[in-house]
């Protein structure tokens, strides 16, 4: 806001009335105005006024004022007096340089030093300083400074990002300016501007000739300044290229052709063909029809690309020896005996010229076999059945590879002896027998060179494993292990395997050498399991699990009694009968079911004793001995027959136990 001298403004701050101020314009940059004490003593005062301060001397603006400058009012050529106790300034601005009405306050400029601004182009500044002493205060004094000029504009370095050449993008990167400063750009070849964007790519006429880029800054109050980069030689580009290769078969009388590589940008591209590293006369087209001169030498292909603006580029191919076929060739043929386990051998035959590396390849009705690479080859049973033949392939430096396949042999055959396996005596189809008697099982079997494998399923693996050694006959002692075990053997030989029939077989136990607990076991017409022993309402318990035969029901066939250490049969207590279950076990739909056996003998014969279990359906009396095992758990879990961590182990038995029939009519 313009701030008027006269009337309004502060009596600290007003200029002197035209009595007491000296006048003047400024001639040059630096204008002082000069205070003598002479005309201050002229003029009257009252006492008061007379010990305000007054300065004698010269003021004067020290600074140029330039744009982007700092001046200052300058108070050493002169002394107040008497001493201020302080001290006020103002800066204005003014068309003249003579402080007056029509001059501007510089709003905020209340300290001896003052930025030139801008705002103050074209103008005067004129500092003022009033002191004030003993509670008075002077009149203000005043200096002006020069005409305000266009500032000096602090330019960059400018620089050139990118690669200086032909097809390159550059980026001009134009150095630190001052902030708010308007940036330009120019990019020049050979002292032409050709673009005045921020990035700009050479073309292919501006190779070989300098490039620089100018840069041009303006701001407000500065005068505009201009920096220039470096000078730079645009270079040629290079094109993007691979490697050119020779199409078809190199060979005497053969047309080949080249590959013009890739040459990127588009190029102007010629050829030259090179025998042993040196050019043919007149072979300068992209196809060449081979001489026979050049039989065994190393034949390849330059090509050259070139393009306004970019460096002319030379690639050569490989090289690729000039071949010829041989000049004769023969078919292989086979000899040795074709069965399984011979070895054939591959005749090469009679070739021109002799062919110096020859590689071979078995076949089998036609399909190469893996590996089967050698001159020789030994027959295996993968063969069998079919017919034999070789192919081999013939090599020889700048000759043409050269294929020929055998005729086909006969079919391969077995050796001789050698037979498919057929078992022609089973093993014995039932055993029962007990435990510590000798088990012998048998076979016959035909087809030579026989091996034998025997295996043994059971019941708690429920899958066949190997076990006994290379054999037809297989022997052991019968154990409870071996009890509701089912027994085979495969023969077999190269010629392929048989499996015989199976055998059942059952193990009669006896109190010296009974079954586990949990262990199934056989019956006449029942398999059964038992649980460990416990004591439940006085009773020694064991939880029973069964599994019938079809048509058959455990009640009034089956007792449970124990055996305790001293030889003594206790018989069935609660619900069991002396001979036979008197209440019905219910039977799943596999003819499986549970019930539970007591039995009063006395706690002293339990260690050591045995459960004896009593199979009397079909007019039988077939017992099996079970150990007597403690449970050592919590009985409470036992409270109902079929439930309790007994019944639970017997019931995920179930699923393991073997088919059950009569023993009389037990079929495979």
């Amino acid at each position: 806001m313009k701030q008027k001298l006269f009337g309004d403004a502060h009596p600290a701050l007003a200029a002197p009335t035209p009595r007491t101020a000296r006048r003047w314009r400024a001639g040059a940059s630096l204008a002082t105005l000069a205070l003598v004490a002479g005309p201050f003593a002229a003029v009257p005062a009252s006492a008061a006024e007379a010990d305000a301060p007054v300065f004698t001397g010269t003021l004067a603006v020290s600074g140029a004022a330039v744009v982007g400058t700092t001046i200052a009012l300058d108070q050493t050529g002169g002394t107040w007096a008497p001493e201020p106790e302080s001290v006020a300034y103002a800066w204005y601005l003014s068309a003249d340089a003579v402080l007056d009405a029509t001059d501007t306050l510089v709003e905020g400029a209340g300290d001896p030093t003052l930025d030139v601004l801008p705002a103050y182009l074209d103008q005067y500044l004129i500092g003022t300083v009033a002191a004030t002493a003993g509670g008075l205060t002077s009149d203000p004094v005043a200096a002006a400074s020069g005409v305000v000029t266009l500032g000096d504009l602090a330019a960059g370095t400018p620089t050139v990002s990118g690669t200086v050449k032909v097809a390159s993008k550059l980026t001009a990167r134009p150095g630190t300016w001052p902030e708010g400063t308007s940036l330009a750009y120019q990019w020049k070849i050979s002292g032409t501007t050709v673009a005045t964007t921020t990035t700009f790519t050479p073309q292919a006429a501006h190779a070989g000739k300098t490039l620089r880029l100018v840069v041009t800054g303006t701001k407000a109050g500065y005068a505009p300044k201009t920096a220039y980069s470096a000078f730079s030689t645009v270079a040629k580009a290079s094109f993007v290229t691979t490697t050119p290769k020779i199409n078809g078969t190199v060979k005497v009388g053969g047309l080949v052709g080249a590959t013009t590589g890739h040459f990127s940008p588009t190029a102007t591209l010629k050829y030259q063909w090179k025998a042993n590293g040196s050019s043919i006369s007149g072979a300068t087209s992209r196809t060449y029809t081979i001489p026979s001169r050049l039989h065994g030498d190393k034949l390849t292909v330059t090509v050259t690309g070139s393009k306004a603006g970019y460096t002319t580029k030379s690639l050569t191919s490989a090289a690729a020896v000039v071949s010829k076929p041989f000049a004769r060739t023969s078919a292989p043929t086979i000899s040795g005996t074709v069965r399984v386990g011979q070895t054939l051998t591959a005749n090469r035959g009679t070739w021109s010229p002799t062919p110096s590396v020859v590689t071979y390849q078995w076949r089998a009705n036609g399909t190469p076999i893996a590996g089967a690479t050698s001159r020789t080859y030994k027959l295996t049973t993968k063969e069998h059945g079919k017919k034999i033949s070789v192919e081999i392939v013939g090599r020889k430096y700048a000759y043409l590879p050269a294929k020929r396949l055998s005729s086909a042999t006969v079919t391969v055959k077995w050796p001789v002896g050698i037979s498919t396996p057929n078992v022609t005596t089973q093993p014995t189809r039932y055993v029962d027998t007990t435990v510590g008697k000798t088990v012998t099982l048998k076979v016959s079997a035909t087809g030579g060179g026989l091996k034998y494998q025997w295996q043994r399923w059971t019941p708690a693996s429920g899958t066949w494993t190997n076990i006994g050694s290379n054999s037809s006959t297989y022997r052991f002692t019968a154990a409870p292990a071996h009890e509701l075990n089912q027994f085979r053997v495969v023969v077999s030989n190269m010629a392929g395997k048989d499996t015989s029939n199976r055998t059942y077989l059952w193990v009669r136990s006896s109190l010296s050498s009974p079954f586990a607990a949990y262990q199934w076991f056989s019956l006449w017409n029942y398999n059964a399991a038992i649980s460990e022993s416990y004591e439940y309402a006085g009773y020694l318990t064991a939880d029973v699990g069964v599994c019938a035969a079809p048509g058959y029901y455990p009640t009034g066939d089956i007792s449970v009694q124990f055996v305790g250490s001293n030889g003594h049969v206790y018989a069935g207590a609660g619900q069991e009968q002396p001979d036979h279950i008197s209440w019905g076990v219910p039977l799943d739909s596999d003819g499986c079911g549970f019930f539970r056996a007591y039995t009063e003998a006395p706690r002293s014969v339990w260690v050591g004793g045995r459960w004896r279990i009593t199979d009397r359906s079909d007019g039988q009396v077939y017992h099996q001995y079970v150990k007597y095992d403690s449970y050592e758990g919590t009985m409470s879990a036992r409270t109902l027959a079929g439930s309790g961590s007994g019944a639970s182990q017997l019931g995920s038995l179930i699923g393991s136990s073997p088919v059950v029939g009569s023993r009389a009519s037990l079929t495979d």
